[in-house]
């Protein structure tokens, strides 16, 4: 007899005011990337009540658990990521952060208190489920990257991983609804760094210096020229200049050196291999134009989050007959960064939007905001997701 979604529901209604607790428990604590101590500690505490068996220190601070079915042939791995934000709380309830500079800012403590919540209904019904279910925590999905360190130390095996799933709340989405689409969801983050090196001297004799502000200045112009070139809305490019410094602080020295950072925003695997040269041809010839020297940096970072178009069409189905048809909606494209593409690179895999926002209750404010806040509610329609995914994939 398999499990009706009105057993599901109740049971997810159940445990509803225990995956809050968690998750306000959590809020307390938040951990920078690769320091999730106390969080890690936390999630073992949890599965030891439940009697699920794991494995600590994955990746430095990462925990995997094991949900096993009988005769199983296939495995899905659901991911919460878990650690916080270098950024300070506004302090106006009762679970504020009590780790000063920190904060879970971009609701990883809500993805780990879902996923939590999952494996305990999970683990009552493991006699319902046709595939495993492997529960990973994972950390610094914030910049550095903890999914690829993960999977370097084996999480994709044993059992073999078949699939990968995954939410992150949003507050531009009501409360109560789920978004998803195929194909790109997540872009690249990549990132560069380029110094231009001139000759600095006085201000006053511009013929005698090579000022690389100068050369920096028709650079930027030319990378956003650049990205209006390739950008296309069925494939959009983005290339920010997000800092620049010069050596000098005076009004009248021209500095030796000028240095920009920035990232490069794209889900076109052929142009992303292309853009780094495309954008050193630009540096090279502005550089030779002026009679500068340049040191250039780009660095890959996560590959484009792509969902799988056959798995997100049947979670899709299986959201809206668990949560309503009209209660999932189709996402846009993000050109934010997300690690999880690591896992969609090997698998088929789906990342989807949870709504957490109730402009009702004043709760509208952006990810990596320091009064972000979400509607508790949203949580059990996250485990309610995960379950009824879990337990319907053969």
């Amino acid at each position: 007899m398999g499990i009706s979604n009105e057993m599901l529901a109740a049971k997810v209604e159940e445990i509803a005011e225990h995956v809050i607790h968690m998750r306000r428990a959590l809020h307390r604590i938040p951990e920078l990337a690769f320091c999730e101590e106390k969080t890690a500690a936390y999630i073992a505490e949890q599965l030891d009540k439940i009697g699920i068996p794991y494995q600590k220190g994955v990746a430095k601070t990462g925990v995997v658990a094991l949900i096993e079915a009988k005769n199983a042939e296939k495995t899905l791995l659901i991911r919460a990521d878990m650690d916080a934000l270098p950024m300070d709380e506004k302090k106006d309830c009762e679970f504020s952060s009590i780790h000063a500079g920190r904060m879970h800012a971009c609701g990883h403590d809500a993805h780990t208190a879902v996923l939590l919540g999952a494996a305990e209904i999970l683990w009552q019904l493991k006699e319902h489920l046709s595939c495993n279910v492997k529960l990973l925590f994972q950390p610094a999905e914030e910049g550095v990257g903890g999914a690829l360190p993960m999977i370097e130390e084996g999480v994709m095996e044993n059992p073999t991983v078949t699939a990968a799933l995954a939410l992150h709340v949003m507050n531009d989405a009501k409360v109560g609804t789920v978004a998803l689409k195929p194909d790109g969801i997540m872009a690249c983050p990549d990132e560069f760094d380029l110094k231009v090196i001139g000759k600095g001297g006085h201000a006053a004799y511009p013929e005698l210096c090579i000022n690389p502000i100068s050369v920096v200045s028709e650079i930027v112009l030319a990378f956003s020229e650049l990205a209006n070139k390739l950008n296309r809305p069925e494939r959009p490019v983005v290339i920010s200049v997000c800092g620049v410094q010069a050596g000098t602080t005076a009004h009248n020295i021209i500095p030796e050196t000028a240095q920009i950072l920035g990232t490069v925003r794209l889900y076109d695997k052929t142009i992303r291999a292309e853009i780094p040269g495309l954008l050193e041809e630009i540096i090279r010839e502005k550089a030779e134009k002026y009679g500068a020297r340049y040191e250039w940096d780009y660095r890959l970072m996560y590959p484009p989050l792509i969902n799988d178009e056959a798995m997100t069409k049947e979670v899709s189905r299986l959201l809206s007959e668990i949560l309503g048809e009209e209660q999932v909606g189709v996402c846009k494209a993000s050109m934010g960064g997300e690690d999880f593409a690591y896992f969609t690179e090997r698998v088929p895999g789906v990342y989807f939007n949870l709504g957490t926002g109730n402009a009702e209750k004043g709760i509208d404010m952006p990810l990596h905001s320091p009064d972000f806040k979400i509607d508790e509610d949203a949580l059990k329609i996250g485990v309610l997701a995960f379950c009824k995914v879990a337990l319907e994939y053969k």
